[in-house]
């Protein structure tokens, strides 16, 4: 099976579990691979690894500007990161730069902005040198110029946002059932 293909299926995998135990697939909106073009375009990059592009189709639109629950706290999506964040992404790698923190990142000016925290002090990026992978690593980094490799491909950090989505769904089924003064 093509690298590539092996990568959206694992995607598309991850979100079936997690809708199976119980996330909502109507809350969530994907977009087309004509909006992802024009979405990796403004952020001038040409190529949009399969996993992502996967997860776009999936839920690349919100369907309002606050976030639908899987990204809870981040700005995602085609309509939500754009070149701004890029920009002010790059400042974040010429933080560490300035400071002589070393990254590992090889092509920090050709990343692809994933997801943004919504204040622009920290975003989700896919450094530009692994873009043409299928899966590739995924990079956090913060304005304070810390700059870390989170996650070894995109479908692992894809299932680790899953998982503490159903995490926080099953706190939240908890703390329904007490009154808060209950809660341990």
């Amino acid at each position: 099976m093509d690298e590539g293909i092996a990568a959206a299926a694992r995607v598309r995998d991850i979100f079936d579990d997690v809708v199976a135990r119980g996330f909502r697939a109507q809350a969530v909106q994907g977009a087309s691979d004509r909006e992802i073009d024009t979405w990796a375009a403004a952020q001038g990059v040409r190529m949009v690894p399969a996993a992502l592009r996967e997860i776009l189709r999936i839920m690349g639109k919100p369907r309002r500007k606050t976030p639908t629950g899987w990204f809870e706290s981040s700005a995602f999506g085609v309509d939500s990161i754009d070149a701004r964040d890029k920009e002010f992404a790059g400042w974040c790698v010429e933080e560490a730069d300035e400071r002589g923190i070393e990254h590992g990142m090889r092509d920090p000016e050709g990343m692809l902005v994933v997801a943004g925290d919504g204040t622009s002090a920290s975003f989700v990026v896919i450094d530009g040198s692994d873009l043409a992978e299928p899966d590739p690593p995924i990079w956090v980094l913060t304005e304070a110029g810390s700059i870390r490799r989170s996650s070894e491909s995109t479908t692992a950090w894809f299932a680790k946002i899953g998982e503490e989505l159903m995490d926080l769904t099953r706190q939240h089924a908890r703390r329904r059932g007490q009154a808060y003064y209950d809660v341990p």
